[in-house]
């Protein structure tokens, strides 16, 4: 139970929350709990949306909650302007002019929907965008910038399709500052954040390249795995040897995926999986050998594989929607929105309070 409360506070919810979600969770038959540990009874990360639908229609959802639902997934297909669909919304659901209002209001506050723009003009968007039909939007943003925007655009595109996972600092020095920001913030890049004692360092994929043949609920799975690549690509091309630098890029990952753990002396197995041990990818334990990372979704890990070592982790992904025949199919919201809002720190000593519960066995 320690473990889980760590875990909801990483994920925003609040202590006095934590109680109700656990009882409708086991209303819905998918934990059992006492006061000192939670079993989770067969969810797979390819049903957690069917999971959550279920769970939202039980509760008898309002015309505005069913409203705000629509209004982010208008914004997660293209930019919409207020005045374009707030009627429409509100004939929809009966909303009155109070709750029309609270619409608009509670899912920008939320973040539901982002916002640019001010009045009837404001345009709602969300860090969807370019995770469906990416190469048709993207030629409409190309259509608006300059000439010199969309060579440098089309260069960094270039970069990233022959590695589906790289320094930040690459992609800037070909774009710009002005113009880095600007698809940073409409989220055409995705950017994790790797942190370690070093300090932190941003690595940078392309919405699409996980996400082109699995449903948009698998959102969580895709963050973990791009999240993943970035600690792992860190450990090739960033850490040092005395530290661990990866020298062997596919063995490791086998090792990991196949095996389920690696484990040594290496400080950069303690050091560089902090944000995957909050979000329960990996956990970081002491054996006798050393230090072992264990890794505790084997799916997140196919998919980071793909990605760093062919650009491309659609077949991992949809091998978890179809199963393993589906072999032959050919990165992070939390980033874009610090690019928008400075996000407050999170002291270091409550990262280390709780990566210390979390990797308590």
């Amino acid at each position: 139970m320690k473990r889980i409360v760590v875990l909801a506070h990483s994920l925003g919810i609040r202590k006095l929350e934590l109680p109700g979600l656990l009882s409708e969770l086991t209303s819905q038959g998918l934990i059992q709990h006492t006061q000192t540990d939670v079993a989770v009874l067969g969810v797979t990360q390819a049903s957690l949306l069917e999971h959550a639908a279920n769970i939202f229609a039980s509760q008898n959802p309002t015309g505005l909650e069913h409203a705000a639902v629509e209004l982010a997934e208008i914004g997660s297909h293209t930019p919409v302007r207020r005045e374009d669909c707030e009627e429409e919304l509100s004939d929809k659901y009966q909303l009155s002019a109070v709750q029309r209002n609270d619409l608009f209001q509670q899912s920008e506050q939320i973040g539901f929907s982002d916002y640019e723009g001010d009045g009837t003009d404001r345009l709602y968007f969300n860090g969807a965008l370019f995770k469906r039909d990416q190469a048709s939007k993207a030629m409409h943003l190309l259509g608006s910038l300059s000439e010199s925007e969309r060579e440098r655009i089309i260069q960094a595109d270039a970069l990233l399709e022959k590695c589906g996972c790289m320094q930040s600092g690459a992609l800037k020095r070909v774009l710009g500052d002005e113009l880095w920001r600007k698809l940073h913030q409409i989220a055409y890049f995705e950017v994790s954040v790797v942190s370690n004692e070093a300090g932190q360092t941003e690595f940078v994929t392309k919405p699409e390249a996980i996400s082109k043949f699995i449903p948009n609920g698998l959102a969580d799975m895709l963050d973990d795995a791009k999240a993943l690549a970035a600690s792992l690509t860190y450990g090739i091309v960033k850490s040092h040897s005395a530290r661990g630098r990866i020298q062997d890029p596919l063995t490791l990952m086998n090792a990991l995926i196949n095996r389920g753990y690696v484990e040594g002396w290496a400080n950069a197995l303690r050091q560089d999986y902090k944000v995957l041990e909050r979000r329960g990818v990996v956990t970081v334990t002491t054996s006798d050998a050393g230090h072992r990372l264990t890794l505790e979704k084997p799916e997140v890990g196919k998919m980071a594989r793909e990605l760093i070592l062919r650009g491309d982790a659609s077949a991992a992904a949809a091998e978890v929607i179809v199963g393993a025949s589906a072999a032959s199919y050919s990165g992070p919201e939390s980033a874009r929105l610090a690019e928008r809002k400075k996000p407050v720190t999170t002291a270091s000593s409550d990262i280390s309070n709780s990566l210390n519960i979390l990797r308590k066995k």
